[in-house]
């Protein structure tokens, strides 16, 4: 998941957005990585991580209302 692909219409999946997290993740583990890559990797980890925690704080709520 590269940042064309998270401004696509698409629905949002998590599973794919954590695997993408992993990657960059150990991407930005690697020695001698440009910091211009670091950057964009870092950018594209924190919008993801904020996609997946609203995606989760949604099914949550979800849970909860189905709970009730």
């Amino acid at each position: 998941m590269h940042n064309e692909e998270l401004n696509n219409t698409e629905p949002f999946n998590v599973d794919e957005a954590l695997d993408r997290l992993e990657a960059i993740n150990k991407r930005l583990s690697e020695e001698n990585i440009p910091l211009n890559e670091a950057l964009d990797l870092y950018r594209q980890g924190a919008v993801l991580a904020e996609l997946c925690q609203k995606h989760l704080a949604g099914v949550e709520k979800e849970l909860i209302t189905l709970q009730e």
